[in-house]
């Protein structure tokens, strides 16, 4: 019995065995790890899919929806092979939970055949990165002339013209911008500058304002246009906020016309010559098609903000996605401007003067530039600019 305790032959065996038995549990266990992760990893991608959707859907009270959609486009289907998707609204924004009850293979040894994995993502609407949008599909989206110079100090420039000169600059024009997108090419005469170099063949920007909807109205409730020629004048809804409607609108005086908060129908064309001074605060101005049209050429200054609240929130001129008519505004030394210019389908002349302040984006469907033009981001004087992009900040 003791040479039977004494002898120490096959231990290396059991040793080996044991040390064997060990691996291949490490092994299982780590490849048990490895699956968790991998499925960590794509619900973390349909989560943040997913709650960058449902911002972006916001506006068009479609969150859900999308949130569900996009995360089933990047492989989690909510309701099946055990996924579970939910969006939420909360105070930071809209909330994305995916999970799934993923099958484990060397825990159910243990009596685990699934653990549980989720990701969470939380998606906002922000300050666009984009000031100016041009949203012709072709031709010269953006044209500058001459001396004629546009400054965006703070903000980009989208163009979603696939040709060659979307963006076409002559003579000594000069464009700079935090950035610039292209969908197709540029072209500049050897005198023009361009800071920074655009980014060429980009995807093509859908219209990030096209959820807004036009006010109603009646053409036969409609005011005669006012010929406002001399003088003090006001004009606009009786109530502030409200809404009135003018069968054209004229102002060609040395005067000052107040235009009353509200919103403005134009059933006709809007149109300021002279030198005379028109001021409103919480002004939007709709151009009804199909002859909406504005020339503000005057020599007078032009001062203008936009409602910062409500349903035209940001929205100074508005001119109707069934209206091509071309709009015209050009800004006196002592104007100051402060809205959206919105025109989807009409293009935008823009002639500014030195000495403007002019915060104001553009969404148009092309824009052509004279004279000196410093744009400036509409959010830093709105920080509830509808004009947003939709990103993760959670």
């Amino acid at each position: 019995m003791k040479r039977f305790f004494r002898d120490q032959s096959g231990q290396t065996t059991i040793v080996i065995g044991l040390a064997l038995f060990s691996i291949c549990g490490m092994a299982g266990l780590a490849a048990d790890v490895g699956t968790l992760f991998k499925t960590k990893r794509v619900l973390q991608t349909a989560a943040d899919a997913g709650a960058i959707a449902a911002a972006a859907e916001a506006k068009y009270n479609n969150d859900n929806t999308a949130a569900l959609a996009v995360a089933s486009l990047n492989g989690v289907t909510n309701g099946s092979n055990g996924y579970t998707v939910t969006e939420t609204i909360t105070a930071s924004g809209y909330k994305v939970v995916a999970s799934q009850a993923a099958p484990t293979f060397f825990m159910k040894l243990f009596g685990l055949s699934t653990m549980n994995v989720s990701a969470t993502a939380v998606g906002n609407n922000g300050p666009a990165s984009g000031c100016i949008y041009t949203l012709d599909p072709s031709g010269i989206d953006v044209g500058l002339t001459g001396t004629g110079s546009l400054t965006m100090p703070d903000c980009g420039v989208v163009i979603d013209s696939a040709s060659s000169n979307a963006l076409n600059l002559s003579g000594g024009a000069v464009i700079s911008a935090q950035s610039i997108g292209i969908v197709g090419g540029y072209n500049q005469s050897n005198n023009s500058q361009v800071n920074p170099i655009p980014v060429t063949g980009i995807a093509a920007a859908s219209d990030p304002l096209s959820y807004i909807t036009a006010p109603s109205f009646s053409s036969a409730s409609c005011l005669p246009d006012p010929h406002l020629t001399s003088g003090a004048n006001t004009i606009g809804p009786s109530v502030a906020g409200g809404v009135i409607c003018y069968n054209g609108l004229s102002i060609s005086s040395g005067g000052t016309t107040t235009m009353n908060p509200g919103v403005y129908v134009i059933n006709g064309g809007m149109s300021m010559t002279g030198s005379g001074t028109v001021s409103g605060s919480g002004v939007t101005i709709y151009l009804a098609p199909p002859n909406g049209s504005l020339s503000l050429t005057g020599s007078g200054a032009l001062l203008l903000s936009a409602p910062t609240s409500g349903t035209y929130n940001g929205i100074l001129f508005y001119q109707d996605k069934a209206d091509t008519n071309s709009m015209k505004v050009a800004g006196s030394s002592g104007s100051i401007i402060q809205g959206i210019f919105y025109a989807p389908n009409a293009p935008l002349s823009l002639q500014g003067a030195s000495g403007s302040q002019i915060y104001a984006d553009l969404v148009v469907h092309a824009l052509s530039i004279a004279g000196n033009n410093t744009l400036k981001n509409y959010a830093q004087v709105n920080t509830s600019s509808p004009l947003t992009t939709p990103r993760l900040v959670q």
